[in-house]
């Protein structure tokens, strides 16, 4: 009966017990929501650095993109600044050198306006006036500190500088290598021989309003390293040949000024016309044929001048063999085949392409074509 006494009542041994498990279920559920509180602030922070990254990620692609077009946009509008203002320097240069052409008071400031507008597009320029058949030096502008006026005087006949004679012969510019065979060998002489240098030729012609076309002067032109740009260079020898021209022909009404010296800005005597070696008179011919009959000539000396300067290995090798039409096979039956197509139209017409091949490819041997050449189309 003691001990019984002793024990706790039942009602207190229960709500202990109670809240025991109360506690430990509280405790339990605080675990729980401690763990998913955890899991949910881990996943949540995920995809928040998700989000910003995608976000971010699109922000600078977007970024990237409007830099990348507004940069194309100020490049292209510098560049167009650019060029407008190449373009505002190149007509101002242009303008300059017309009207120093048109103002000069003689020979020495024409040729000066002529030469000073051609060097600010080549490293060397010299002009060379044309008179009865043979070359002058008149004038040069260079980069080099270089004195032609001792070394080159005395007239040098065109017979000894192909290239310039295809000018006269087709009053049009010339493309050639500066080489003894093409300018002569007292021009490569002194200026230098190398078949990797390219000299550009153009005429100043006179004799417009007559209906006497001819050759008065020829610009020699190169530069050391870019290509030059033979339009420019065109534009200058065609004011300076009108300007020349209208001093000539008020010179003529003034006075019976006999034909000479460029210097002079007299009327040079007039050089026959050019004409085939072969075929119809061209001064009988309607004005139309005539005019068919330079294009075609202008046409031939284009291309064997392209083979010349694109193939030059290869020409060398075919008139080593003495077998061009083998090296140079897919050049010339392509040229042969336009020709035929654009120009074989009229009876007068003659092969200036075949004409051009020997003159110039084969140096007057028609045997350097080889066997296998098929010969003229007419």
């Amino acid at each position: 009966m003691d001990e019984l006494q002793a024990l706790p009542p039942a009602r207190d041994f229960v709500d202990a017990e109670r809240d025991t498990a109360r506690e430990q279920i509280t405790a339990a559920w605080q675990l729980h929501v401690e763990r998913l509180q955890e899991q949910i602030e881990r996943g949540w922070q995920e995809n928040i650095e998700r989000v910003f990254e995608e976000r971010f990620a699109a922000l600078r692609a977007g970024f990237e993109a409007e830099i990348e077009a507004r940069t194309a946009a100020r490049v292209a509008e510098a560049s167009d600044r650019v060029r407008a203002a190449s373009l505002r320097v190149m007509s101002e240069r242009l303008n300059q050198t017309a009207r120093r052409l048109d103002q000069a008071e003689d020979g020495h400031t024409w040729a000066a306006a002529l030469l000073d507008g051609a060097a600010a597009y080549a490293s060397r320029a010299i002009l060379f006036s044309v008179i009865n058949g043979e070359l002058q030096y008149e004038d040069h502008r260079s980069n080099e500190e270089q004195s032609l006026g001792d070394v080159l005087d005395g007239r040098i006949a065109l017979s000894d500088a192909p290239a310039f004679g295809g000018v006269l012969e087709t009053m049009d510019a010339v493309i050639c290598m500066a080489t003894a065979g093409e300018i002569s060998a007292r021009l490569a002489d002194v200026l230098g021989s190398s078949e990797e240098r390219r000299v550009s030729l153009l005429p100043v012609i006179v004799g417009q309003g007559q209906g006497k076309r001819r050759v008065a002067a020829i610009l020699y032109a190169e530069n050391e390293a870019e290509p030059i740009d033979v339009n420019v260079l065109e534009v200058i020898t065609a004011v300076a040949g009108n300007t020349l021209d209208a001093r000539q022909t008020a010179q003529r009404q003034a006075t019976s000024a006999p034909a000479g010296n460029l210097m002079s800005i007299a009327p040079v005597a007039a050089l026959p016309a050019a004409a085939p070696a072969t075929g119809p008179d061209w001064s009988k011919l309607p004005r139309e044929e005539q005019e068919l009959h330079a294009k075609a000539q202008r046409f031939a000396r284009v291309r064997v001048a392209e083979m010349r300067l694109y193939q030059a290995q290869a020409v060398r090798q075919g008139r080593e063999d003495a077998r061009l039409y083998v090296s140079l096979r897919g050049e010339m039956d392509r040229g042969r085949a336009q020709f035929k197509h654009e120009f074989l139209q009229i009876p007068s017409m003659i092969d200036y392409f075949h004409m051009e091949l020997v003159r110039t490819l084969a140096n007057d041997d028609a045997s350097l074509l080889g066997p296998e050449y098929p010969g003229p189309l007419v």
